[in-house]
């Protein structure tokens, strides 16, 4: 608390906790082929433009549909999207050993794209030096007198070329300098005998010294790797810092060096040949402490320049890449979109659980790959914070056996982490040749967004018109539609008198005796909910667990689950039908707090879609009344 003394009214400004903020909800991630971009690296793009720019357009030999599928989203109202490509291309690489012996991996040159055209690119690498004339700095003054520990010399001019810390000759006795005043140099201790008229300079450089001067200090820095020779000795030692023309370095002196002693940086260059010349990169530095790091300095459209796994032991400059003429990149190899396995899948899968933003996941590519839709369920699952939105096989009979109702089980999710739709979309082929069948479910993430953005995620994002598509492979009667919702299968269906397809389900694949997770709105509604408190009670992580704590936590999501049911999205006349939060000694009682933990308990009434409007009809006739229903 602040010391107050004097009366009067004093001011505190106090942080409080904010307001919990609502996430995203319509970001969604497509995982499958593309002709080209990074294999199993999330891209995130905001438009068609982007995508195409980065991994191409349709693959049409074999049939592909992830390309659809984005289009599809942003037509319907996407705007923010990640892109993993799946395939077995692989990029061209090439290793740079470095000086020492043996030579160990230095930096690893890999082109960006996958596919032979890496093969193409070549790499070359150079000597560099930022520091090329420098030498050991040397100063000296005449006619010095010295008594105890001050040396007096004959102009303050002179006495200006000394620093504290140097090491000076006075006489022929080794001192070492405390701080200059005016004409005179204050020694660390005094001399052991007096001084008449002698020479003052800086002493000779000796083994285990860390401490030297430079005459041209421009481009010596911290991390900097700099060579001293003197005749047949030489060495490098590392820069730990520099002020002025004073360097200081990481480790001591391996040599004594007398006179005139030349000062050299290491470095090197990258050269980069490509289809459209070559790009280079001078004075690169290995030391991430330098100003001209690698990693800050190489940007190439062609090729990413990353350390190795595994980094070589060689002290510097020996852990510098070898001197390289220009040379190829090996490896890269064209992608097979035939052989593209689950495993291919699971790898991009994993890549996309570092990505927090994402909140739907399509593959609308692995309808021929059950094991891959069921992986990317349990990834919905596993991670907590996002919803499948999955393809039904294309099957011309939706009731036989397995078929479509067999797909519905083998994907089922006990919490509703996934919705299933049926049938495809009949759109106008790119290419130009006539229609085209496809998948749904990019079409369905951007009727996702657009439903967010609308009304809300509480919407139930149904009875909305399909953008881009002019119909589907199949219209089902009432008894097939009625058979297929029944089990958890969305259909897609056309309308008489309607120019567009229309959603006509919102349900999940939770079993049937889970209601509380039977419509899609309710799941995506509670991945909101829980997300956002999740990000928007990270404030109290760490405070002290007391009764202060519990107030504050219990206002901050009341207010939150008070703006969501004002917004419609839970179900009650007032605020405390709609929620409550419990947040006291039942269930935090001092056997949790102990344990460091503060639970807080939360209940919420969501809002359910009407699934089915029932309209009775009575008739009202001579006072008696004729009702059907």
């Amino acid at each position: 608390m602040p010391d107050y003394r004097a009366p009067g009214v004093h001011v505190e400004e106090l942080t409080v906790a904010g307001p919990v903020a609502g996430v995203g909800t319509s970001t969604a991630a497509f995982v499958g082929p593309a002709l080209r971009g990074p294999t199993g690296e999330p891209v995130k793009i905001t438009n068609w433009t982007q995508f195409t720019d980065r991994f191409g357009e349709y693959i049409n030999a074999p049939r592909r549909y992830l390309a659809h599928a984005v289009r599809g989203f942003f037509d319907n109202g996407g705007t923010v999207a990640y892109v993993v490509r799946v395939g077995t291309a692989t990029r061209a690489e090439r290793t740079l050993t470095d000086r020492g012996t043996p030579a160990d991996p230095a930096l690893v040159v890999r082109a960006r794209e996958d596919g032979p055209a890496g093969n193409a690119i070549k790499v070359a690498v150079r000597d560099a030096q930022i520091v090329r004339d420098a030498k050991v700095l040397q100063v000296k003054a005449d006619h010095a007198n010295a008594t105890g520990s001050v040396v007096t010399l004959p102009s303050a001019e002179a006495a200006g070329q000394f620093v504290a810390g140097d090491l000076v000759d006075v006489g022929g006795t080794v001192a070492q300098v405390d701080r200059v005043r005016g004409k005179e140099l204050v020694l660390t201790a005094p001399l052991a005998a007096d001084v008449q008229d002698k020479t003052v300079r800086t002493a000779d450089l000796q083994t285990g010294q860390r401490r030297f001067r430079v005459d041209k200090p421009r481009g010596v820095e911290r991390g900097s790797v700099l060579t001293l020779k003197q005749g047949a000795t030489t060495e490098s030692v590392v820069v730990e810092r520099v002020s002025g023309d004073v360097v200081e370095t990481a480790g001591p002196l391996a040599n004594g060096y007398t006179g005139a002693t030349t000062v050299t940086s290491a470095e090197f260059a990258l050269d980069i040949t490509g289809p459209n010349g070559v790009r280079t990169f001078d004075e690169l530095s290995l030391d991430p402490r330098h100003s001209r790091y690698f990693a800050g300095l190489v940007s190439s459209p062609l090729v990413e320049v990353t350390l190795p796994e595994e980094p070589g032991v060689h002290a510097a400059p020996g852990n510098l890449p070898a001197v390289l003429a220009a040379s190829p990149l090996a490896g890269g190899t064209a992608d097979r979109l035939d052989g593209i396995e689950a495993s291919a899948y699971e790898t991009a899968l994993a890549g996309l659980e570092r990505v927090d933003d994402v909140s739907i996941v399509c593959v609308p590519d692995a309808v021929t790959l059950p094991t891959v839709q069921q992986k990317v369920v349990e990834h919905c699952e596993r991670t907590g914070d996002r919803f499948a939105v999955l393809d039904a096989p294309d099957a011309a009979s939706p009731l036989a056996e397995g078929g479509v109702l067999g797909r519905r089980e083998e994907l089922t999710s006990e919490r509703g982490y996934a919705a299933l739709y049926y049938p495809w979309l009949m759109i106008a082929d790119p290419a130009g040749r006539g229609t085209l069948a496809v998948p749904p479910s990019g079409h369905l993430a951007g009727i996702y967004a657009r439903s967010d953005a609308g009304q809300g995620v509480h919407k139930a994002p149904a009875n909305e018109p399909v953008t881009g598509a002019f119909g589907v492979t199949r219209v089902l009667d009432t008894a097939g539609l009625g058979e297929l919702n029944d089990a958890g299968v969305n259909v897609i269906q056309s309308f008489a008198g309607s120019a567009r397809p229309v959603v006509w389900g919102a349900r999940t694949t939770a079993p049937r005796h889970e209601t509380a997770w039977r419509y899609v709105n309710v799941r995506r509604l509670f991945l909101f909910i829980e997300e956002s408190l999740q990000e928007g009670l990270r404030w109290a992580v760490f405070q002290p667990n007391d009764l202060s704590l519990r107030k504050r936590v219990e206002r901050t999501v009341s207010e939150f689950l008070t703006r969501v049911w004002t917004d419609g999205a839970l179900f009650g006349a007032s605020a405390a039908e709609a929620f409550h939060v419990k947040i006291d000694d039942e269930n935090n009682p001092p056997a949790v707090r102990d344990l460091g933990r503060l639970v807080v308990e939360i209940g919420v009434a969501p809002v359910r879609p009407a699934e089915f409007v029932v309209v009775r009809i009575g008739m009202s006739q001579g006072g008696s009344e004729v009702r059907e229903g």
